[in-house]
């Protein structure tokens, strides 16, 4: 399985006004994260700004990692990019380099 960044961003326009439906939908927001964490499909989530974060997830690919974003829209956006481990990519980035520098 692949590992995805999803970089988070709340939409505030769409988040309760009323403070009290606003501790609602962060509760309910903060335990589908807290169960994608403990089920391991999430590997970890940092925030930034109160509104905005990081989350790595694991997913057989970027359509399956985009509908782990997709449950928490409309009231967040998010960008995903596949994460490639070192191992996997050095060995491709350092020949492509090499054939740019002629060396082959």
């Amino acid at each position: 399985m692949a590992l995805y960044q999803l970089h988070y961003k709340a939409n505030p326009a769409l988040w309760p006004s009323d403070p009290k439906e606003n501790l609602a939908m962060w509760e309910e927001t903060s335990q589908a994260a807290e169960d994608l964490l403990a089920s391991g499909t999430m590997h970890d989530l940092h925030l930034i700004t109160p509104t905005e974060g990081y989350a790595r997830v694991q997913a057989e690919s970027k359509t399956a990692a985009l509908a782990i974003a997709a449950s928490f829209f409309p009231m967040f956006t998010n960008e995903i990019v596949e994460l490639v481990p070192w191992n996997e990519a050095k060995g491709p980035v350092l020949e492509a380099v090499r054939q740019a520098a002629g060396q082959r």
